[in-house]
Parts: C-alpha cells; sequence; structure tokens
C-alpha cells in the first residue's frame, strides 16, 4: 500500500477536525428551532446524517485542500461501519425502528408515486429501505479500502475510544442526556443503559476485530 505514503498521519488534523464536528453539533442544536418542517427538524440531528455530514467534510479537504489525514479516514470507515451494524442489530432486535413512524406517512415516495394501489405504510418501508441502503451501507462501500487494511492507515490509536466519545458528544449535545431512541422511536421502549453498554461493546469488538484480521 504505497499510496499512503502521500497521506499524512497527523493527530493534530485528526482532533481539530474532531473539535470542529463537536461545535458544528453545539451550533445545530441551537438553532435547530428555526427550521419549521417536523421532518427535517428531526431528522437532520440524527447520528447517521452526522456521519454523513463528516464524509462530505473529509471529501473536501481531501479534494479541495489537499489534507489526506489516515486517522480521519480511518475513523470515518469504522463509524461507518459501526452505524451499519448497530442499526440492524436494533432492527432485529425490534423491527419498529425501522417500520414505525413518528410522521405516519413517508416523505419522499408519497409525493412522487401517485398510485393509491400503493399503501403509505408499504411506500415507509420501501422509502425505509432506500434510506438504509443509502446512508448506512453505501458509506461502507465506499471506505471498503479503508476496512480492508485498516491496521496500515494506524496501528498505534484505538480508534473505538475515538467513536465512543463522538456519540457520546452527540447525545450530549443533541440531547443533553442518554435518552438517543427519542429522534428516532419515542415509544420504542428500550433501556438505555443497555443500549449505551450495547455501543461500547459493538465499538470495541469492530475496533479490535478489524486490527487483528487486516
Amino acid at each position: 500500500m504505497n499510496s499512503l505514503i502521500l497521506y499524512n498521519k497527523n493527530n493534530m488534523t485528526f482532533e481539530i477536525f474532531l473539535y470542529m464536528t463537536f461545535i458544528s453539533m453545539m451550533i445545530s442544536c441551537k438553532y435547530n428551532d428555526l427550521i419549521k418542517i417536523n421532518v427535517i427538524k428531526r431528522k437532520i440531528n440524527q447520528y447517521t446524517n452526522w456521519n454523513i455530514y463528516i464524509i462530505f467534510a473529509n471529501y473536501i479537504l481531501i479534494n479541495v485542500f489537499n489534507i489526506n489525514n489516515l486517522l480521519i479516514t480511518k475513523f470515518i470507515a469504522n463509524n461507518s461501519l459501526n452505524i451499519m451494524i448497530l442499526f440492524h442489530t436494533f432492527l432485529i432486535y425490534d423491527p419498529r425502528i425501522l417500520f414505525e413512524t413518528i410522521d405516519g406517512e413517508p416523505f419522499v415516495l408519497n409525493k412522487l408515486i401517485k398510485n393509491k394501489n400503493f399503501s403509505s405504510s408499504f411506500l415507509l418501508r420501501c422509502e425505509y429501505i432506500i434510506c438504509n441502503f443509502i446512508f448506512h451501507i453505501l458509506p461502507v462501500y465506499y471506505y471498503r479500502n479503508t476496512l480492508i487494511h485498516y491496521r496500515e492507515y494506524d496501528n498505534t490509536k484505538d480508534m473505538y475510544m475515538y467513536t465512543i466519545i463522538f456519540k457520546f458528544m452527540w447525545a450530549l449535545n443533541i440531547f443533553g442526556n442518554f435518552n438517543i431512541t427519542s429522534i428516532y422511536v419515542p415509544s420504542f421502549n428500550f433501556c438505555n443503559v443497555k443500549l449505551i453498554n450495547i455501543i461500547f461493546i459493538i465499538d470495541y469488538i469492530v475496533d479490535k476485530t478489524l486490527m487483528a484480521i487486516t
């Protein structure tokens, strides 16, 4: 993987990237009430979307500012894989995460598809499946090479510590507590203590597994 020598592993750049993301979370939370559309207001600060934001931010760093930081790329790859695993783990535990909605109807497909033979429930499921592919699966595919060469990107840091801190900072900045299920499905009955423990365990296992097999 000789091309990696063209990149850098500057720890300060990586930390500044995280700090700027945390500051952006604070700003977003402060001005979120200015958004009038409830669906957008609720979804804009979902954790998956914050992962998409940092993917775009890293793309700009690489292609506009020529800052190719391996730690940032490795962090996003790890975080994207964690999101995909967590989402489908919760989906197996309780499908309402995917198929129960707060708004009662699809956000996009009901405007594009006017056929009355398709119920709102069917369109909602289709919409969520499409979103699952775009927001949970495609980022992992996009960073597949980083995951395959995970150890080569950096073998000195435990990345799970950063992904856990990132999740906790997101929860505290967006909610002020760890009641993180409220932004997805308020009626989802799940012990948040167990949820936090599961997140910690999955983050740890994913990082250590990738370091061991790559």
